[in-house]
């Protein structure tokens, strides 16, 4: 699937999980214990069961008193249920809004097997290293061929080894997190920055910008991949 197709969807699915979010005050509060039980159903939480607990049990308090009194509901009454109806909408949204990522985030992928760091044998290290500096000769005199042999793109199909390197400027993030010194944060925050300021030119330039130690920078050197 084209970069394009996946921003596209990345987009829709970023809709749904914010009208997911908002649906209490789409409903009036009525829609809160939908929305909490979709989010118990994606990740369990203690928090989150005690949310869906403390809505439902409000819309069925303000409920239960409009249907104890006669017709036509006293003022009193229809306070209450307003009030009620209130809390949930509002308060039930700004939740909802909160664990909108932690409900949303796509699973994780089984990580990429790198040869190089299970296997001993000094040849196939060689090797690999060797096919590392093909495929980065590659895409520096053609980009758009590194891109269609899918270079720094273990989670795209392909035929082409590259020796595991990976493009900074394009990988996922849970490609991004297996390089070292790579955390869940800084992989973000290159993602973030590609996004806005466009595609990085070298290492040094990610170290500049971005939360990683130097210590790293060997290790980087070695695996990363800048492709435009």
């Amino acid at each position: 699937m084209n970069e394009a197709k996946l921003r596209t969807r990345r987009f829709w699915r970023g809709v749904g999980t914010y009208l997911w979010a908002f649906l209490p005050l789409l409903t009036c509060g009525f829609g809160a214990p939908i929305a909490f039980a979709t989010a118990l159903a994606r990740r369990r939480d203690n928090l989150t069961i005690m949310a869906l607990l403390f809505h439902s049990v409000l819309i069925l308090s303000g409920c239960g008193v409009i249907g104890a009194t006669e017709y036509p509901a006293p003022d009193w009454a229809t306070t209450v249920l307003t009030f009620t109806m209130a809390i949930t909408s509002l308060a039930g949204t700004a939740q909802l809004l909160m664990i909108r990522s932690a409900v949303w985030a796509a699973p994780a992928p089984a990580p990429p097997q790198v040869p190089v760091a299970r296997l001993a044998s000094m040849e196939v290290v060689d090797r690999a290293r060797k096919l590392r500096e093909q495929a980065r000769r590659t895409a520096e005199a053609d980009p758009m061929l590194a891109k269609r042999l899918g270079i720094g793109r273990p989670d795209l199909p392909r035929q082409f080894d590259d020796g595991g390197l990976v493009d900074l400027n394009h990988a996922p993030l849970w490609v991004l997190v297996t390089l070292p010194g790579v955390t869940e944060r800084s992989a973000r925050q290159i993602q973030d920055w590609v996004e806005r300021s466009g595609p990085f030119a070298s290492l040094g330039e990610v170290l500049l910008v971005i939360e990683i130690s130097p210590t790293f920078e060997h290790h980087l050197r070695e695996y990363c991949v800048f492709i435009p």
